[in-house]
């Protein structure tokens, strides 16, 4: 017998045992529903196994991820149902408008430093040329030896 039928032999021997003992079955269901940390997953190892192991684990970690889940949702709801909202007025929809301008310009400065590059930082600048961040972004160009260039252009 050569040693790749060895080899193969001993995986297909190690494959059966751990099929038919419980214990590896119960265990492997118990990584598998940890790995993925959802709650059906934790369901589905109290159902399939309701004397196993860690069914007390899976009891309190479906109870959490349920809860987390149902937050999520309703976070998300929340969001929907504000982003579908009008201002009622022009003052309403001037400081709604220049929210989102803040916000963008924010979102984008905070990409800009995660990534902490040259390119980051101009494409900051050519997008927000009179942004709440322009003095930083000149200076970390600066630091990054690129000379920060006096931007005008229009935002994207």
């Amino acid at each position: 017998m050569t040693g790749s039928r060895k080899v193969l032999l001993v995986i297909a021997a190690l494959g059966v045992t751990a099929y038919f003992l419980p214990v590896t079955r119960d265990e492997f269901s118990w990584w598998w529903a940890k790995s993925h940390n959802h709650s059906d997953n934790y369901f589905r190892y109290q159902s399939d196994w309701p004397k196993g192991r860690h069914v007390a684990e899976a009891r309190v970690f479906c109870a959490e991820r349920q809860r987390a889940e149902t937050t999520r949702a309703g976070i998300l709801q929340a969001e929907t149902m504000a982003s579908m909202a009008s201002p009622r007025n022009k003052d309403e929809e001037a400081a709604y408008l220049r929210d989102r301008a803040t916000r963008r310009d924010s979102f984008s400065w905070k990409r800009a430093t995660n990534l902490d590059t040259i390119s980051s930082y101009q494409d900051y600048l050519s997008q927000f040329p009179a942004g709440q961040h322009v003095g930083e972004a000149r200076r970390k160009l600066q630091s990054l030896g690129q000379p920060a260039t006096d931007t005008t252009a229009a935002p994207r």
